[in-house]
């Protein structure tokens, strides 16, 4: 029984929803006006963190499946990473990569002043190594064209590809595209009145994004949709500073806020129903898409244990080698990335 509420307590905090009205009042909004009315929302009653206490928050929003950093500089999502962190190699000296980690300013703390509560806002500012933290320096994020340096995951440090921005640029590997880019969505809502005294025309313009920025962070965020990491990640900064990244809760309000649209195919969602829930041997998935997709089984603890290339709308997936226990599908292509889930249970003679 201990075990069953752990691993629905657990279950439930990978599906946590904002509470219940969280969102009201941005119905039928578009553009600034929804901009405006998310950034009212997720400023009231935010609670401001000391920079000091975000190596102890990490413990709770970046901590990978193994118990290690979760840093998007040096990790690689379905590989091996060149090298992990324990929670207690924080940075002093480092003269290469893999030595310890730190805290990356996503949007350069030298932009703002090093102010608060921008500074320490758990949503900016994540774990990184420090090595590549350094390289990285204050450069924007963008797209390569020739790269003058490489860390060991792919990251990329040259000169821009991107048409709009000329200089030196800090691209991350695919798999994490997405989640910077819905930082930068963030933070353009979260502080647009704080934006127009950054020292940061060539990303930010006014109290917006500049072009160039939108549309990269756009192209980047349907490259890399939402995961269970950032979802997880989402939740955990809400218990900390009680405020939500709405651009993860709800992917589509990027089309809605900067193209002025609710896209119609990424709305689209498909439904997707498990049968039967809870199950012993196998679970039947019945998928409503004309769309081929990648499914994805990931257990309490966010480990991948099983994926495949789904083309038609029903599956049989066995799960009698799996464990007892809750576990989340993820079924996503470049339309959609949806969330279910069942709960794994044997059945005794």
């Amino acid at each position: 029984m201990k075990t069953f509420i752990l691993l629905l307590l657990i279950s439930n905090f990978i599906f946590a929803q904002p509470p219940a009205g969280y969102y009201d009042g941005t119905q039928g909004l578009v553009g600034d006006s929804l901009r405006f009315k998310l950034s009212q929302i997720i400023s009231n009653n935010f609670i401001s963190v000391t920079y000091s206490s975000l190596y102890t928050h990490y413990q709770l929003t970046d901590k990978k499946a193994n118990g290690k950093v979760w840093d998007m500089y040096s990790d690689i999502p379905g590989g091996i990473p060149p090298y992990e962190y324990d929670f207690n190699q924080t940075c002093g000296n480092y003269t290469q990569e893999g030595q310890c980690y730190n805290r990356e300013h996503t949007v350069p703390a030298s932009w703002f002043n090093n102010a608060y509560p921008m500074y320490s806002d758990l949503f900016m500012v994540v774990p990184s190594d420090g090595y590549v933290n350094n390289k990285r320096a204050n450069y924007p994020y963008g797209k390569v064209a020739n790269a003058t340096w490489i860390s060991m995951n792919g990251s990329k440090l040259g000169t821009s590809a991107v048409n709009g921005y000329i200089g030196t640029v800090f691209e991350p590997i695919d798999s994490f595209k997405g989640d910077f880019a819905r930082i930068y969505f963030y933070v353009a809502t979260r502080y647009l009145n704080n934006i127009p005294s950054w020292n940061s025309s060539t990303v930010f313009q006014g109290n917006n994004l500049s072009n160039w920025a939108k549309n990269l962070f756009i192209q980047w965020h349907n490259l890399d949709p939402v995961s269970v990491k950032e979802i997880q990640r989402n939740n955990a900064v809400y218990q900390i500073q009680n405020n939500r990244n709405p651009y993860v809760d709800f992917p589509e309000f990027v089309n809605a806020v900067w193209l002025g649209t609710y896209d119609v195919e990424t709305l689209a969602k498909p439904e997707f129903s498990v049968f039967p829930n809870p199950a012993s041997d196998f679970i039947q998935l019945t998928v409503i898409t004309n769309d081929s997709y990648d499914l994805f089984i990931y257990n309490s603890v966010g480990n991948n244990v099983f994926n495949t290339k789904v083309f038609n709308n029903n599956i049989e997936i066995p799960i009698h080698q799996l464990p007892d226990g809750f576990y989340i599908i993820q079924i996503k292509n470049n339309n959609f990335s949806v969330f279910n889930r069942f709960l794994k249970i044997s059945i005794s003679n």
